[in-house]
This record gives structure tokens, sequence and C-alpha cells, in this order.
């Protein structure tokens, strides 16, 4: 049954592409909202995305909460619309609609030669990030998880390249990234998911977290800095794109030690939007299901 099912789900994203691009933006974004929102209405991850608010903000009332995963919500919708609209938008659209701050830290990252790993989250329309950076003639290349449904992956990673990023499978990252970077590229890892009994455990949003080690440890063998950074809504139509300064890693340092300094300082630059902007994060993942031995 499940090819079945794929296909239904790969038809179903196609459709509501086409219905999102044949709409004005404006209806486009507000139809993307009410399907969000009717998501959290149907209780779609609803309860993970509250228990997650609750363990973070467990000081602020239930309604509270509930407001913010249902601008979560509305934003996820948006997103989507977004997302689905890219082969309308040119580069020019895109640039229109996201301003950049920081972006000089791209430029000194290019003129050392060494390519950066760019640190981003779940967190507003981390894929129109990615495409801003590209349409900013930056060059920019993508680590993603394959989806299951082959057809689906597809869809996305060609509305992707479409966009002048480069996609690189999580199976053969390691490979990849050091490829990437020596050909002075940019490498965005979105680096704010559970990463099992492998990763390292730092402190994320007040509560221990397993996290990935990959972008320490890159950042280390490659001598490319880390450049943290996230997209913040700025009204209907408009973006921010925030870079940090970047964060070098010390090569005389102990292995396991400077893994942990920098995963920490990069944990740290993110929990800041997330905090400053809690609708903005994809509260409906199970960030904390790794415990601590």
């Amino acid at each position: 049954m499940k090819p079945l099912s794929y296909l239904i789900q790969y038809w179903a994203l196609e459709l509501l592409g086409l219905i999102f691009r044949l709409l004005p933006p404006g209806f486009s974004r507000c139809l993307g909202s009410i399907l969000g929102l009717l998501a959290y209405r149907l209780g779609i991850r609803r309860e993970v995305a509250l228990s997650n608010l609750k363990r973070v903000f467990p000081d602020r009332p239930q309604r509270w909460r509930k407001a913010i995963a249902g601008r979560m919500y509305n934003n996820l919708g948006q997103n989507l619309a977004e997302l689905l609209r890219f082969p309308l938008m040119s580069g020019a659209d895109v640039r229109e609609i996201v301003e950049f701050r920081g972006s000089e830290h791209f430029d000194q990252a290019l003129k050392k030669g060494r390519g950066a790993l760019l640190i981003t989250a779940h967190f507003g329309n981390w894929e129109l990030f990615g495409a801003a950076i590209a349409g900013a003639g930056y060059p920019l290349s993508v680590v993603v998880y394959p989806q299951h449904n082959r057809w689906v992956d597809e869809s996305l990673n060609r509305l992707r390249r479409g966009k002048g990023v480069e996609i690189i499978y999580k199976r053969e990252a390691a490979r990849e990234i050091f490829r990437a970077l020596k050909q002075n590229r940019f490498v965005a890892i979105l680096a704010d998911q559970d990463a099992g009994p492998n990763g390292i455990f730092v402190d994320f949003l007040g509560h221990p977290a397993s996290t990935a080690r990959g972008p320490a440890v890159f950042a280390i063998k490659s001598g490319a800095p880390l450049l943290t950074g996230a997209l913040v809504r700025n009204g209907p139509a408009r973006h921010i794109g925030y870079i940090d300064p970047p964060i070098y890693a010390d090569p005389s340092a102990p292995a396991e030690a400077e893994v942990r300094r920098l995963t920490r300082l990069i944990t740290d630059n993110l929990c800041r939007y997330i905090r400053q902007h809690p609708d903005h994060w994809y509260w409906v993942h199970k960030r904390w299901k790794t415990k601590p031995h």
C-alpha cells in the first residue's frame, strides 16, 4: 500500500503547488495560513508542540503556549505556500522580500577561501533562507535528509535546485561537505534536531539535548568558520536574514573539548533566536527524545 499512498501524497503536493502558483502571492500566503491553522485544529502533532512549549516555558500560562503553537502552525502554512511558489520567483523577487543583516560575514568568509558552515534551525522559513543566500550570489550547498517518499523528495529538491541550491544528502554528507568547503562554497546544516545516542549533550532551551557533532567536527578538520543565523518574518511578505559573527575552531585544543565548546556556542546562538521569536521554531519535533546517560 505504501507506493500508492506515496503517489497520492506526491500528487496532492503537486496539486497544492499548482493552486498556490495560480493565486496572487497574498492570497497564497493566506491559504497557507488557513491550512496551517487547520492542521493545528485537527491536532496534527499539536500535543508534541504544547508539551515542548510547557517544558521550555513552564511559567507561562497555557493560553500563551496555545497561542504560540497556533502562530507556529500559521507560519508553517505560509512556509509551504512560499516554498511551492519558488518556480514563479526570480532571484530579484527573492532579494525583494529578504533583507540580510550581517552579510559582511559571508563576504569575509569567501575572501578567506575555505568556505563556511552555515548553521541554522527549523526556524522561520528555512527553505527561503537558503534560496535567498543563493539568490544573493553566494555558492550554497544544503545538507538534507531524504524523504521516505522518493517522489516528494525529488519534487522538493527540484524546487531547491531551481533556486541555485546544491543538494548534499545526509548519507554521503562527510565527503561532499569537505568537497564543497574546498571549493569555497557555503554548506548549510540544520542543527536543531535530536541526534540520537551518537550526539553530544548540550543545553538546548534550558534542557540537555542530544546535538549533532558534525558541524563542530567539520569546522575543526577544515578550518572553515561556523556562521549561525536565522530568517525572521518581518510582516506579511518580508523577512530579515540575520547572520552572526563567525566562530572559529581552535585546532590546538583537545578534540572532544573543542567539539563540545563549538556545539555549545552554535546551539546558544540558535536558542537565542528561538527565545526571541518562539512562534518561529518547529516545536512539533521531539527535540529531547534521547535522554542523557
